[in-house]
């Protein structure tokens, strides 16, 4: 029940900053689709009453890191456009024990940052291949994305 009206109340915020409207029209029209949406969605629960907390919490702190590394790649490419050597390039990033749930989320979060892009999902090879300004540490890279899983993604999505 707490998944199924989560999912709506996503769905509903994304309908009305897709219209940039908050008119009472829309919100009853975006609730009405919602409703019909979740209610023909099975649901996927998987996780106990009890842990929507830390769940929350992960979702929260995935949110600070993200802008943080929005604010950390903004300051990186202002550096580049002004001028700062960098060495742009490819790193690949162990993809590990992520989901397909998984991966599509750090690729959304990657692409966030206007410094690095996610380019690649290479099942064969087990990597994510990223594209940075300045990949000339590669093995940092690989760290702080490592972090970033460890710490708080592998709690929002499984």
């Amino acid at each position: 029940m707490i998944g199924s009206a989560l999912r709506a109340s996503g769905l509903l915020v994304v309908y009305l900053l897709v219209l940039t409207s908050v008119e009472l029209g829309d919100i009853l029209l975006g609730s009405l689709l919602v409703v019909a949406i979740v209610a023909s969605t099975p649901a996927h629960d998987r996780r106990p009453a009890r842990g929507w907390l830390p769940w929350l919490v992960a979702v929260a702190g995935t949110l600070l890191g993200t802008g943080r590394e929005m604010v950390v790649g903004t300051i990186r490419t202002v550096r580049f456009c002004l001028g700062q050597p960098a060495a742009p390039g490819f790193v690949e990033i162990p993809r590990g024990d992520r989901s397909r749930r998984a991966v599509a989320l750090w690729g959304v979060l990657t692409g966030e940052a206007p410094d690095e892009y996610p380019v690649d999902v290479d099942d064969t090879g087990g990597v994510l291949l990223v594209h940075l300004l300045d990949a000339s540490d590669p093995a940092a890279v690989r760290a702080r994305h490592a972090q970033a899983r460890h710490r708080w993604q592998r709690h929002v999505v499984r």
